[in-house]
């Protein structure tokens, strides 16, 4: 299967004089076991984990950051508005 990703989003792997190339998501979720994280909303304990910060902290940073939505008695959080509002914080 070929990725569309461009080449600089990829990850150079050899095994057994055999190269191929992964997406970097596709390749931390196999081998850093990391979670793949390709939602637009989320709830506090998974974006708490996926920020690493506490629940709490990941609370407080999505209410600042206008990014939560309650859908009856769930709460859900959009990723793009938190990743947009952390970029204001981004020392230059």
């Amino acid at each position: 299967m070929r990725s569309s990703e461009p080449m600089e989003k990829q990850v150079r792997c050899e095994c057994d004089d055999v190269v191929s190339f992964l997406p970097r998501k596709l390749y931390a979720a196999m081998v850093l076991r990391s979670p793949y994280v390709d939602r637009k909303f989320i709830r506090f304990k998974d974006g708490a984990e996926m920020y690493s910060m506490s629940e709490r902290q990941f609370y407080e940073l999505a209410r600042t950051a206008g990014a939560v939505y309650k859908v009856g008695k769930m709460c859900l959080v959009k990723v793009s508005i938190i990743d947009e509002y952390l970029e204001y914080f981004r020392e230059q």
